[in-house]
């Protein structure tokens, strides 16, 4: 099968769920109690890091003394996570993190869940996807990663954080870009497949750049190769791959989202405080500390977005099925 060297991944989607009943929240109690803020996948992968990193900011910008919780609920690929959050009762104490996982649940198997089964309050963070290895690799370039792979198919174990998700999906797609044969090992999220090719039990592993920033700073880990459109004004160092001839952009958006049906003036509040949060200097500061990738979308305009990225990882999975 065939496929275009040039792809963009990224997003989150899916059909209609049946709402519970609820009374309408009241906008201007709310919120009475904690939120709870779900994560789909392990503590330490980009989603959590992200999730706590934000989550006492929105407390800040929604007022009422807001208290916000974070919940790690992850399994399937972060299919119990969103499940938890679709079928959550609609009344503004139940949010969570979104990622382009969301996209492929309903195309490889039977879910509670769909596109239409949330609202979008924002997107908060697009994490660029990177090829990482060990410092003391051979494999110096990307170039160097290509041609080994081409004269020895299989012998790279490639690491990525899930059947199904960007990392995944972008595993696949730069393969198959620059005609090679990889080994490719799923991980439970990416705090795991970091911590495999850091102890030397995988070759390389797809990540974002902001989960790998940390240890490249450190020293810990090497970039060969961003999937982004331009190189990261905070590794300037790392070369993009399109720079090296492989004409590919694949990158993980991050942001919140509700299960549908919470009460339009709760959506507001939320769209709101999430917004100022992205705008407070302090945010902007311990952002820069976690090598949060920035990218800042309102509701409106992070619908539109998933929508687009949607039919791009439907028309992937029709042209070329991951899951058999």
């Amino acid at each position: 099968m065939t496929v275009s060297r040039r792809v963009m991944l990224s997003a989150t989607a899916l059909g209609v769920l049946a709402v519970p009943a609820t009374r309408p929240a009241r906008a201007q109690s709310w919120p009475a109690r904690p939120i709870e803020l779900v994560v789909g996948f392990p503590a330490g992968g980009g989603n959590d890091i992200i999730a706590r990193t934000l989550a006492p900011f929105m407390e800040r910008h929604i007022g009422n003394n807001a208290r916000i919780g974070v919940v790690n609920r992850p399994g399937a690929a972060g299919e119990i996570g969103f499940t938890a959050i679709a079928t959550a009762r609609p009344d503004g104490y139940t949010i969570g993190m979104v990622s382009p996982a969301l996209l492929t649940i309903p195309l490889e198997r039977q879910a509670r869940l769909n596109f239409d089964s949330f609202d979008f309050i924002g997107n908060v963070v697009t994490d660029w996807m990177c090829i990482f290895v060990a410092p003391g690799s051979p494999l110096r370039t990307l170039r160097d990663f290509v041609d080994f792979a081409k004269a020895n198919p299989r012998r790279i174990n490639i690491g990525h954080s899930g059947t199904g998700t960007v990392p995944h999906l972008a595993t696949l797609t730069f393969a198959r870009a620059a005609g090679i044969e990889l080994t490719v090992v799923p991980f439970a999220g990416a705090a795991p497949n970091r911590t495999a090719l850091m102890g030397g039990h995988i070759q390389a592993s797809i990540l974002g750049i902001g989960e790998g920033a940390p240890f490249v700073r450190e020293g810990q880990l090497r970039i060969l190769g961003s999937m982004a459109a331009s190189r990261w004004e905070d590794l300037p160092d790392a070369p993009t791959m399109r720079e090296q001839g492989i004409d590919m952009v694949a990158g993980n958006d991050r942001g919140l989202i509700a299960p549908v049906g919470v009460p339009a003036a709760i959506m507001e509040r939320l769209s709101d405080a999430l917004a100022r949060s992205l705008r407070d200097p302090d945010f902007l500061a311990r952002a820069r500390e976690q090598a949060l990738v920035l990218n800042p979308m309102p509701r409106d305009e992070f619908r539109a977005h998933l929508v687009r990225r949607n039919e791009e990882i439907v028309t992937l999975w029709r042209t070329n099925p991951w899951r058999q």
